[in-house]
């Protein structure tokens, strides 16, 4: 704690200056760009801070250059627009008296344009290639329209979701997801709920990043996913409001609001969401039993089972920036998560003999409830020391998590004349969990003139996590319940501390930067009930590196190499059993130990629309969910071990290009060979295979505001750990109309349209062979209404910042 204190502190030790009007001009001159080339005839305004009425207006010269005098000191914006370019408007700035202020080059964006009077207008693209990053910009999809977070990280490129709401990237797991900077350290079945109950039409873009830099936590083996969620500092108010009905077999309503108001230092914003869903999922288990491979069957195990569930979720976010000066900038924010849900679930299953003569069945009945509650809070700090660029930025993340689950499960088992064989196993659950979080990071950025840019920063953070698992059963002798013997305790407390360097460096047509990130992790864990604990203590470097090239104004080249960490999630570690059936658990694994990757990635960009890249990645330790079989009462435990060493070489490429002025395409695909050997069980593990994915969109723009979009998503076999998944896609059409005076929007969706989300597996290892089947509630028609109000002037960038809570969102499971 002593560690938050001393960020805190560094809140105060600034004194913020106010602005006073003296006596004497200044002036504003620099260069209006697109890539390495100036914007002729480009429009430059100076607009006052306080209502944006414009003060002085210049043209720019052929190479983009411009120059406004006689300005009065003061605050001021400045606006930058060009036909075929979006416009540009800065951040807040100062003028002293007598002060001729040089800026740095404004970078205008070229987009496709079309002319309404004398007002430009463009239309963001589904996806936006950059040399270190995927853009998804989620509102540019029709067929995102009544989804979820879950749906649309489900449809964006590159990224796969399993069942287990596990989450991949490019054909490898271990992705760190982030929600505004934040990550939210939850396991990946809490992370799968929370972005199910987290409505599409909140989002703005989902920020795909393979490669991060050393400034970014080292969690995440194959990257990181940032999941930004709608805020903007339009100037005077704006918002909108979002409604939507999805019907599949079971009916589901995602609705929610944002309101963003900024005058002058202050910009208020907030965001809200209620949702209603209700959804169902079907697994089929065939497993045969035997003492190992080419042995004889002694039995088989036939399930089926059929899962209804409820989820109400009701979230708000408020928040506060405050830009004292030029050069200091406070927020504030807090944000409100409530989930109820519950569900019951039937399950048979019939087993027979090694001759396929029945012998029994087995009939049960789960019952659940699940109470989920989100508090979290952050302050954040922003102060330019000079017009060069020095920057030192703050942050401070309280989080809290509170977690009940209670639920029964009644299992009776029937000979094969359906007479009562056994007594009924009957159990009670209670598994409630608390997770706080505290993190604080400073971040400071230093360019030395215009030749070097330096970046420094320390990171602390501290989770505590309390998880109690209350078992009874029904003691038909005693007549009356008795605590099992499984009930346990488990507290896990984590500290890491991390600092970090960066240096970038441009040589003409050459971008050089380095990294070195070095963390200390100390946890420990204890299980209270059976008085087991264990420590650990350990350190490590990360080293980031990237060699860019632009060979010329269409083609840019980049080579990079990281190494990262994923930490186990904090309820995966957690060593408690949590039972579907009489035969089946999930349990916990206290002695995972973290996984390590390499990574090399060489990718190429072509005018900002094709991009490619091949990468060789090398893991060790890695964390897979396992199945283990115990052959003595044939019961099927389903948990997380260190199993292997896994090698990915993959090939990706990524295309978007307006085709035409009604046809905009979007396309993804990724080649890739997976290789494991390792041991599971003491049975070795040497298997390697080749699979790819396809992911594409097609968008079409037509006249009087009607639009349509057709999109398809393809996942061939692929080999995780010792299963093998079987293919599975999806196919969404969609439409949308402009209505209102194109201040509202009306969307129609059909998501999944063949039902072929099915997942399905294969695994047939040591004594385990087994095939399942998982089928949802995914064939659904969804239609959308959107209205937008308030004043619609040019957009303020907003203020990017990486909060404090970065790594730790993820481990509470909330990172896939």
């Amino acid at each position: 704690m002593h560690r938050l204190i001393l960020i805190i502190l560094l809140f105060s030790s600034f004194s913020f200056q106010a602005s006073f009007a003296q006596v004497g001009t200044a002036s504003i001159s620099g260069k209006i760009v697109s890539g390495n080339e100036g914007v002729n005839g480009a429009t430059i305004a100076v607009l006052k801070l306080k209502d944006s009425s414009v003060v002085k207006m210049a043209v720019g010269d052929k190479t983009g250059a411009f120059e406004l005098e006689k300005l009065a000191p003061g605050e001021y914006l400045l606006r930058a627009s060009a036909i075929s370019y979006a416009n540009y408007l800065s951040e807040a700035i100062v003028l002293q008296p007598n002060q001729k202020l040089v800026i740095a080059p404004i970078e205008l964006a070229k987009v496709a344009s079309g002319l309404e009077g004398v007002r430009v207008t463009a239309t963001r693209p589904l996806v936006e290639n950059k040399i270190d990053k995927l853009v998804v910009n989620v509102e540019a999809a029709i067929s995102n329209a009544g989804s979820t977070a879950l749906d649309v990280l489900e449809r964006s490129p590159g990224v796969t979701v399993d069942r287990d709401g596990n989450i991949s990237l490019k054909g490898k797991q271990g992705v760190i997801i982030l929600i505004d900077g934040k990550q939210t350290y939850l396991s990946a079945a809490d992370l799968g709920n929370l972005l199910k109950n987290m409505p599409a039409n909140q989002l703005d873009q989902v920020e795909i990043m393979s490669q991060p830099s050393a400034k970014y936590d080292a969690a995440g083996n194959s990257g990181i996913i940032n999941i930004k969620t709608k805020k903007n500092q339009v100037l005077g108010y704006n918002g909108n409001l979002s409604l939507s009905y999805t019907q599949g077999r079971l009916p589901k309503t995602n609705n929610s609001f944002a309101f963003n108001r900024r005058e002058g230092r202050v910009n208020l914003f907030a965001t809200g969401a209620v949702s209603y869903n209700r959804n169902f999922f079907n697994v089929d288990l065939l497993r045969n039993i035997s003492s190992g491979p080419n042995t004889p069957i002694t039995s088989v195990f036939d399930q089926h089972s059929y899962n209804e569930r409820h989820n109400q979720a009701n979230s708000l976010k408020v928040g506060i920036d405050f830009f004292a000066n030029r050069k200091t900038t406070l927020g504030a924010a807090a944000s409100f998560t409530f989930i109820n849900a519950g569900g019951s679930g039937t399950s048979s299953t019939d087993i027979f003999n090694g001759s396929n003569q029945l012998k029994a069945v087995n009939k049960a009945v789960t019952d659940f409830d699940f109470g989920w509650n989100n508090y979290t809070g952050n302050v954040n700090f922003r102060h330019l020391l000079d017009t060069s660029g020095k920057e030192l930025t703050a942050d401070v993340d309280v989080i809290s998590y509170r977690k009940t689950n209670p639920g029964t499960t009644d299992n009776f088992t029937y000979d094969a004349n359906q007479q009562l064989s056994d007594l009924p196993f009957l159990l009670q659950m209670s598994t409630p969990s608390t997770i706080n979080i505290y993190t604080a990071k400073v971040d400071y950025v230093h360019p030395i003139k215009k030749v070097l840019k330096l970046e420094a920063g320390v990171k602390s953070s501290y989770v505590q996590t309390d998880n109690l698992a209350d078992y009874k059963y029904f003691d038909h002798g005693a007549a009356r319940w008795k605590t099992d013997s499984r009930t346990n305790h488990f507290l896990y407390d984590e500290n890491i501390n991390a600092a970090y360097l960066n240096a970038s460096k441009q040589l003409k047509k050459w971008g050089i930067q380095a990294g070195l990130r070095v963390e200390n992790t100390i946890a420990k864990g204890t299980q209270i009930t059976n008085n087991k604990s264990f420590l650990k203590n350990y350190t490590q470097v990360f080293p980031t590196s990237y060699i860019t090239y632009a060979a010329n104004r269409l083609n840019t080249f980049a080579l990079s190499f990281g190494r990262r960490i994923d930490r186990p999630n904090y309820q995966d570690m957690n060593p408690f059993v949590y039972f579907l059936d009489k035969f089946s658990y999930r349990e916990g694994n206290p002695n995972l130990d973290p996984q390590f990757t390499h990574n090399i990635e060489l990718s190429h960009n072509y005018k900002g629309q094709l991009n490619s890249s091949i990468n060789y990645t090398r893991t060790t330790d890695v964390i897979s969910d396992i199945f283990i079989q115990n052959n003595s009462d044939s019961s099927l435990a389903y948990s997380k071990q260190n199993i292997a060493t896994r090698r990915n070489i993959g090939l990706a490429v990524n295309y978007n290009k307006a085709i035409s002025k009604t046809w905009t395409l979007s396309f993804f695909a990724n080649v890739f060979n997976n290789h494991f050997s390792g041991m599971i069980n003491n049975a070795l593990l040497d298997v390697t295979y080749n699979s790819f994915q396809i992911n594409t969109s097609s968008q079409f723009k037509f006249k009087k505001g009607w639009s349509a979009e057709i999109s398809a998503l393809y996942n061939h076999r692929n080999i995780e750990g010792s299963s093998l998944a079987e293919p599975n896609g999806m196919l969404a059409f969609g439409g949308a109309k402009q209505i209102l005076k194109n201040k509202g929007t009306i969307r129609l969706n059909v998501r999944d349209v063949l039902y072929t989300q099915i997942y399905r597996s294969t695994t047939k290892f040591d004594n385990l062979d087994m095939r399942s089947s998982f089928r949802a509630d995914s064939r659904t028609i969804a239609i959308a209404f959107t209205y937008r109000f308030g004043k619609n002037q040019n957009n303020v960038p907003q203020r990017q910042r990486t909060n404090a809570s970065q790594d730790e969102l993820k481990r509470t499971g909330q990172g896939g």
